[in-house]
C-alpha cells in the first residue's frame, strides 16, 4: 500500500465509525472490500483517485472471475466502494464520485420466512427432560424474549441488567448504527425471564444472559441452543433467532399492528426494510378479505 492509500484507509476508517456509527461487524467489512479493491489498482497500475467507471467495471469482472461472487456479495462491495468515494469527495480528496455512474447488481428479493402460528407454540413449549434447570430456564427465557420483542440476537447478548425495567416488561437495547431504543416483553417472556432470573447466583455479571460457565452469552451460543432445541425436537426446518424476528413482524402485522409501528419496534431505519413483510402477509390478507367481503367469493384469483 502507498502512503496515500494508508492515509485514505485511516481516513475512512474514523468516517465509518463516528461519522456512519457503523458496528465494528460493518466497518471490519467495509474496509476489507476496500483493500482489496486497492491491491486491484495496485496490480492494474491504476490511481486510485482518478478511477474511471470502466475501471470499478473491470475489477468487479476481475472478482467475478476468481471468486465467482454472488450478487448479493457483489452489491455490498459496490456499497463499500460508493460510500469509500463519498467519504474522500467530502474531504476534497477527488472531484466528483467515480461510483455513482456504477449501478447496482439486480438482486433476487428473498422474502423472510417465519414460523407459523403452530410451530411457533411447539418451538416454545417444548421442554427437556434432562440437563441443568438454569440453563432449561435461560433457554426458555431466550426463546420466548426473541419471539415476545423481535430484537437481534446481538442485541439480546449485549442487553445488561441495569437496562431491564423493574417491572420486567422493557429491555432498552442498542441496536444497529448505535441507535439505542426499547423492547417490549409480554407476560408469558417476562415470566419465563423471572424463573430464570431468580436461578441465576452470579449476581455481579452485567449481562442477562449467561453462559453454563456465567460469562457472557455469545451470538454463536444462541444460535448453537437453538439448533441443540430443533435436533431434540426432531425439526426438520431451521431455528434460528433471525427467524423468530421475522416471525414477530410477520405475526404484528397479520393482527392489524401499523407498519410504522412494526417498523419502530424493529429498530427499523427504513420503512422498506419492514415493507418486506407485507410480502409474507399478503396471504394471510387476501385470506381475510376472502372470508369478510360479500362479493369476495366471486374472486377466482
Amino acid at each position: 500500500m502507498t502512503p496515500k492509500m494508508k492515509e485514505c484507509i485511516q481516513i475512512f476508517r474514523v468516517y465509518l465509525d463516528v461519522e456512519k456509527n457503523y458496528s465494528e461487524h460493518t466497518q471490519s467489512a467495509y474496509l476489507r472490500d476496500l483493500k482489496f479493491f486497492l491491491i486491484f489498482c495496485l496490480k492494474e497500475e491504476i490511481d486510485f483517485l482518478e478511477i474511471e467507471v470502466v475501471d470499478v467495471r473491470s475489477y468487479f469482472a476481475d472478482l467475478g472471475r476468481e471468486r465467482n461472487l454472488d450478487k448479493k456479495t457483489q452489491t455490498r462491495k459496490l456499497s463499500s466502494l460508493r460510500t469509500f468515494y463519498r467519504c474522500l469527495f467530502q474531504r476534497s480528496f477527488i472531484e466528483s464520485n467515480p461510483i455513482l455512474s456504477v449501478s447496482f447488481p439486480k438482486t433476487k428479493k428473498r422474502l423472510p420466512k417465519a414460523f407459523s402460528p403452530i410451530e411457533t407454540e411447539e418451538i416454545l413449549e417444548y421442554e427437556e427432560n434432562e440437563g441443568s434447570p438454569i440453563l432449561e430456564r435461560r433457554d426458555k427465557a431466550i426463546l420466548e424474549i426473541l419471539y415476545s420483542s423481535g430484537m437481534r440476537v446481538f442485541e439480546l447478548v449485549n442487553a445488561k441488567m441495569l437496562d431491564l425495567s423493574n417491572d420486567r416488561k422493557t429491555i432498552k437495547v442498542m441496536g444497529k448504527r448505535r441507535k439505542e431504543r426499547f423492547v417490549y416483553l409480554g407476560p408469558e417472556a417476562r415470566l419465563a425471564l423471572e424463573d430464570y432470573l431468580i436461578m441465576r447466583t452470579d449476581s455481579n455479571e452485567e449481562e442477562i444472559f449467561l453462559n453454563q460457565r456465567g460469562k457472557k452469552l455469545t451470538t454463536r451460543g444462541v444460535r448453537y441452543i437453538l439448533n441443540e432445541r430443533r435436533k431434540a425436537m426432531g425439526f426438520e426446518k431451521s431455528v434460528t433467532p433471525h427467524k423468530f424476528r421475522h416471525t414477530f413482524a410477520t405475526d404484528l402485522l397479520d393482527a392489524g399492528a401499523d407498519i410504522r409501528a412494526v417498523q419502530e419496534l424493529l429498530g427499523h431505519s427504513s420503512l422498506s426494510s419492514t415493507q418486506v413483510y407485507l410480502s409474507v402477509s399478503k396471504d394471510k390478507l387476501k385470506e381475510i378479505y376472502r372470508k369478510a367481503h360479500p362479493h369476495a367469493k366471486l374472486d377466482r384469483g
